[in-house]
């Protein structure tokens, strides 16, 4: 295939008067728009101009074409528009019209234009924006359109008795995958006599289908996926479908119930069931094994129970795709079974496969296959590796898998982009990685020795190894690596100082860094000024000292997330970090940090503001890499990160990305709490507990409508408690204790809400008024003595966290269903 033609189009073309065919398709003409004196092109039958990167107006000349028969101006890429499509009523010869991702919002009466081409077969019009599905015109010409292809248009209305597409006596084809079409699918589809394929998808669909199904003999392929389906799927199956002629059944992602029948024989033709993530419940089936023509079953994420036998399969030789996961099933069969099918996609995540390792699974066709969490506690035999040498996806994480990680040449010939296997018991080094992967998760075992210096994987993009054993330094090879995203080390035994990598990249792509929970020192890494793309850091929990640097601001400026807790650093707060727009978790807790607190804070303007899907850590939590796959964390499923707030440690899942922290406790801060601090209007938890602040609290703090948790405990505060406190009504810790605060504790509704509320007060003893003993009468104060000590107040406001487990989670659920979804 040729370099793609660009620039303009000559109007000599002109003068190829019996020109009758002109493909320009999928070229690049930068935008410019298409020229209209090709509307003088009498003799034309076929103009093809498809994904040739044209833009603007599609010029009405084109209706001058009388002898068109085929016209393809799909798939632009540019604002290519038509604000109404009058010219091509003029095209009363054409056969096929390809108009999709032309913006025809503007075109009210597309409808009423389209019928008047008697001699159309195929009308395409997918993502057009068109608004209105239109009543039908009075009398309908499309007697000859077979094909109608209307998918990702907003129409958002019910289909209705009336609806176009029911006067279409030749059609074979309709798809209005996702539409936004709600209401009960209506009786009249009962005219499709000729269908043969109707997709009808990630739509609103409600209600049962109607019994009128049945008359639709000549059906092949149906898809009701992701839609609001209900009701019995033994009624669907046995009462509302037809059999003869049915391949395809797409019936996913719905609100069916009830047992799946005994009996499913009569679907001899039957290649493709999907029937997952609905809420059917019972047993499967033996009688499954009568669908002798099935190629793909997909039965996850539902209720069901009991066991699975050999004989659920005696058929099935056609069998490649068998989805069982998230399910109470237990597959039980010979550990040497030798089935009858070749798979190459299997996922039994959360059955019972184990304790011992299923051999029969070793399939040399296999390209994905996923055993997690199925109670396997054995070791991985050799001829397992062998036999998926091949696969691209492989999970076998959550189960209790002893011994090591294979040898060299097993391992490293592997040809995967995708391993998981965290959260085992396995033991050893990491051998040679196989050159192939592009994410690799070792999490949650036991693995020791060092590091490997050369990591011969060099498209790596997410790399996990936390909650293991590893010692000795972080070698370069790991930030050499072009393509890395996310590296997690947490919660192994590194140590000694992060060394400068000089051979790495100028420019890192790293977004995510972990460290946390080792025994690294030194300064704050300098290789970090590299990592411009860095939106999550944690180095907690270590040894790093030395003040902070200035650079943070400018060499970090997307950093959202920046945890710092329980290390040595010293010095003050550097007014640059204030700069950094999109901080939104901010830690520096239990370290040597001194000085006055920056009255600049007010410039961090992402926790000045609510988070939303344009944050920056929504853009961790919904990681889309650059390459031809897709990670995506689905946030129901990410490990918990724990956060200091509310005086205990709690868990945050889906909760972090709206997380808006500030927490410098335990630290050796003076002076005044800026009255910037409450223009942080969407801080969640503000912690400036255990250092030497004066001064009063700002009556600005009122302003902070969003906050949970307050601890100003343990300084040296003086005045009043500003009236504004009692403003806060989304309170529900707060700590004043051990000040020199006065005068009348406020009142208010939340105030009056929180626990142990005498203690949140304790140690100031100018404090009068409910709730504690003290009134204001200006007798019975009883000073209170100061208790001395930090213990159990410092050491137990620890932070854990398991982001990265979170990350490899989400990350592989949805990778996975990308890569197999529906064509």
């Amino acid at each position: 295939m040729g370099w793609p033609m660009g620039g303009e189009i000559n109007p000599s073309l002109l003068t190829l008067r019996h020109l009758r065919h002109l493909d320009l398709s999928f070229n690049d003409f930068g935008g410019m728009p298409i020229p209209e004196f090709i509307g003088g092109l009498a003799s034309l039958t076929h103009l093809l101009l498809s994904g040739s990167f044209f833009g603007g107006q599609i010029p009405p000349h084109l209706g001058n074409l009388s002898n068109l028969l085929i016209l393809d101006l799909s798939n632009q890429m540019h604002s290519c528009y038509s604000p109404d499509l009058a010219w091509v009523s003029q095209l009363w010869k054409l056969q096929y019209l390809g108009m999709s991702q032309v913006d025809l919002s503007a075109a009210v009466d597309w409808a009423h234009v389209v019928n008047m081409l008697p001699s159309l077969i195929t009308l395409e019009l997918q993502s057009c924006g068109l608004r209105s599905t239109m009543p039908p015109p009075l009398n309908s010409n499309l007697t000859s359109l077979e094909n109608l292809y209307l998918d990702s248009n907003s129409f958002n209305s019910s289909f209705g008795a009336n609806y176009l597409a029911w006067d279409l006596p030749a059609l074979r084809v309709l798809s209005m995958y996702s539409c936004g079409i709600c209401g009960y699918i209506p009786s009249a589809v009962g005219n499709f006599t000729s269908i043969r394929s109707l997709v009808l998808d990630n739509n609103n669909f409600s209600g049962m289908v109607p019994l009128t199904f049945k008359k639709l003999k000549e059906l092949q392929m149906l898809k009701l996926s992701h839609n609001l389906i209900s009701g019995a799927i033994e009624d669907l199956l046995l009462h509302r479908l037809p059999t003869d002629e049915l391949q395809e059944l797409h019936l996913d992602h719905n609100s069916l119930t009830g047992r799946i029948p005994a009996r499913l024989e009569h679907f001899s033709s039957l290649t493709t069931l999907r029937l997952n993530d609905n809420k059917l419940f019972g047993e499967v089936p033996v009688g499954i094994r009568e669908l002798t023509n099935l190629k793909e079953l997909r039965l996850n994420s539902n209720n069901l129970h009991g066991t699975i036998t050999e004989d659920h399969f005696m058929n099935l030789t056609s069998l490649e795709v068998l989805w069982l996961s998230n399910n109470s099933l237990t597959v039980l069969v010979n550990n040497t079974w030798n089935t009858p099918f070749k798979l190459t996609s299997a996922s039994f995540r959360s059955c019972i496969l184990g304790p011992q390792f299923p051999i029969w699974i070793s399939q040399t066709t296999l390209g994905t296959l996923d055993i997690s969490n199925t109670s396997i506690h054995d070791s991985i035999p050799d001829e397992f590796w062998t036999a998926v040498s091949r696969a691209k996806i492989l999970d076998l994480s959550g189960n209790q898998i002893v011994g090591r990680l294979p040898t060299v040449f097993l391992f490293g010939g592997l040809e995967a982009m995708i391993l998981d296997i965290s959260s085992n018991q396995l033991v050893g080094p990491i051998p040679t990685l196989p050159k192939s992967l592009l994410y690799l998760d070792l999490s949650g075992n036991n693995l020791s020795g060092k590091l490997p210096t050369d990591i011969r994987a060099p498209e790596m993009q997410v790399l996990m190894l936390f909650k293991n054993s590893f010692s000795g330094i972080i070698p370069c090879s790991l930030f050499e690596l072009e393509q890395l995203k996310f590296l997690d080390l947490s919660e192994n035994q590194l140590n000694e100082t992060l060394l400068d990598c000089p051979h790495a990249p100028e420019t890192s792509n790293l977004f995510m860094l972990s460290l946390n929970n080792n025994n690294l020192s030194g300064e704050f890494p300098s290789f970090l000024q590299r990592c411009k793309e860095l939106k999550f850091l944690d180095l907690a929990y270590n040894q790093f000292s030395g003040s902070l640097p200035t650079w943070i601001g400018s060499k970090l400026p997307y950093l959202a997330f920046m945890r710092l807790r329980s290390n040595m650093f010293s010095g003050g707060i550097p007014v640059e970090l204030t700069g950094m727009k999109g901080l939104q978790y901010l830690d520096i807790a239990s370290n040597n940090i001194s000085g006055d607190i920056p009255m600049s804070f007010g410039n961090l303007m992402a926790m000045a503001h609510t988070p939303n899907q344009q944050d920056a850590l929504f853009q961790i939590v919904h990681f889309r890499s650059a390459s031809t796959y897709m990670f995506l964390i689905d946030p129901s499923d990410m490990n918990s990160l724990v956060v200091v707030t509310k005086g205990q440690e709690l868990e945050y899942t889906t909760g972090i990305a709206y997380m808006v922290n500030i927490d410098f406790s335990c630290n050796r801060l003076t002076g005044k709490i800026p009255w910037e601090i409450g223009m942080l209007v969407a801080l969640t938890n503000l912690n400036l507990s255990w250092n030497h602040l004066s001064g009063m609290i700002p009556q600005t703090i009122g302003e902070l409508q969003a906050v949970e948790s307050f601890d100003l405990s343990h300084n040296e505060l003086s005045g009043e408690i500003p009236t504004s406190l009692a403003s806060l009504t989304s309170l529900t810790h707060l700590n004043l204790s051990y000040n020199n605060l006065t005068g009348t504790i406020p009142s208010g509704n939340q105030l009056r809400t929180l626990d142990d509320q005498p203690s949140i007060y304790v140690g100031n003893p100018g404090l009068c008024g409910p709730p504690i003993s003290s009134n204001c009468s200006g007798t019975g104060i009883t000073p209170r003595a100061l208790e001395d000590g930090h213990e159990g107040v410092s050491d137990g406001l620890s932070l854990y966290l398991g982001i990265g487990t979170g990350f490899l989670a989400g990350l592989w659920i949805v990778f996975f269903g990308f890569l197999f979804k529906q064509n």
